[in-house]
């Protein structure tokens, strides 16, 4: 059932993103030859509209083959566009797959409900043979207090680590149930999985929406920082890049699809904003390096043969980039 998921969500995705580069091509009067869901081996293929729409064995990716962008077809289709144009069609993909995860986002919020934290924190996970689990603490836990004192943030939980006393006042199952414990000096993890505790307060679609737009490009920054971050991580080895493959996202799904419909939105619409962060890097192959290549033209004159050897290095780097995350991902899997 995770894999199935999986490949609806990231089906959709790939889709959605195709098409947006697909409909900027045919609205400029440019010919679509090929429409792909998947690379490698056709699955299914149907003509339509001028294009061949086809289903392919590797979910990783896919294409809208666009008369125009091969170096043999300069001179017609997309290459006859002018700049703005051309700018446009290399744009529309991930403006698609920003406009559905706003779309998915504000129906969670008006569905759901717009989450707003308590200060509390949600024990998610306490490690075997931890401190946490001498201490008492248990999965599903709600920290209301710490030494009498109501947290104010989830992240005062870190209190726990320090020597000495502690008293907690947790909420298990309906009752307030209080813990005390003592360590001879300072912990280094205390062995707890956690997040912040969330009240939901429904708002109608269009406000759900608008707080949808509003709470992304607040958080663009940190989401590009993260993105960034966590790939030169994976390039330097690090296993708690915070990087995840198609491995990694295949539990995710897994894990989301046992907490029900709103938790599989939510990480559609995650899956969504990395993608369209993820296709906007200057990395040839890429939207972001085609955009690139785009504005360097204007200044310098590239050859179609020296664009085609750029974009060719650049998917040997994208492949080498997702068997790294792979293997990182299994070796997480399997407690490496």
């Amino acid at each position: 059932m995770s894999l199935l998921w999986f490949l609806v969500i990231i089906g959709v995705s790939i889709f959605v993103h195709e098409l947006g580069h697909y409909l900027a091509a045919r609205a400029q009067g440019v010919r679509v030859k090929a429409f792909s869901v998947g690379f490698g081996p056709i699955l299914l293929k149907r003509h339509a509209w001028g294009t061949e729409w086809r289903l392919s064995a590797i979910p990783l990716g896919g294409y809208a083959d666009i008369e125009g962008l091969l170096p043999e077809e300069r001179g017609r289709g997309y290459d006859a566009l002018p700049f703005l144009g051309k700018l446009l069609v290399l744009v529309a993909g991930v403006a698609m797959n920003v406009l559905l995860a706003w779309a998915l986002l504000g129906y969670l919020f008006s569905a759901q409900g717009v989450p707003q934290a308590t200060g509390r924190a949600v024990i998610l996970e306490v490690l075997p043979e931890s401190p946490a689990e001498r201490a008492g603490l248990r999965p599903g836990d709600v920290l209301l207090a710490i030494g009498g004192e109501p947290l104010r943030e989830a992240a005062e939980i870190g209190r726990l680590r320090e020597a000495g006393e502690h008293t907690v006042r947790v909420l298990r199952q309906g009752e307030e149930v209080v813990l005390r414990f003592a360590w001879a000096e300072p912990l280094e993890r205390l062995g707890v999985v956690y997040q912040p505790e969330a009240e939901f307060q429904p708002v109608g679609f269009l406000e759900g929406l608008s707080l949808a737009v509003a709470r992304t490009l607040a958080f663009g920054p940190q989401l590009v920082q993260a993105l960034v971050g966590g790939l030169i991580g994976v390039l330097s080895g690090n296993p708690d890049s915070g990087v995840v493959g198609p491995v990694g996202i295949v539990a995710e799904t897994g894990r989301a699809a046992q907490e029900g419909l709103f938790r599989l939105l939510e990480l559609t619409v995650a899956i969504n904003l990395s993608l369209a962060l993820f296709n906007l890097l200057p990395i040839p192959a890429l939207d972001g390096g085609r955009i690139l290549l785009l504005v360097l033209s204007r200044l310098f004159r590239i050859r179609p043969e020296q664009e085609a050897m750029v974009h060719y290095l650049g998917f040997l780097f994208l492949i080498f980039l997702v068997l790294l995350v792979t293997f990182q991902d299994i070796r997480r899997l399997v407690g490496g």
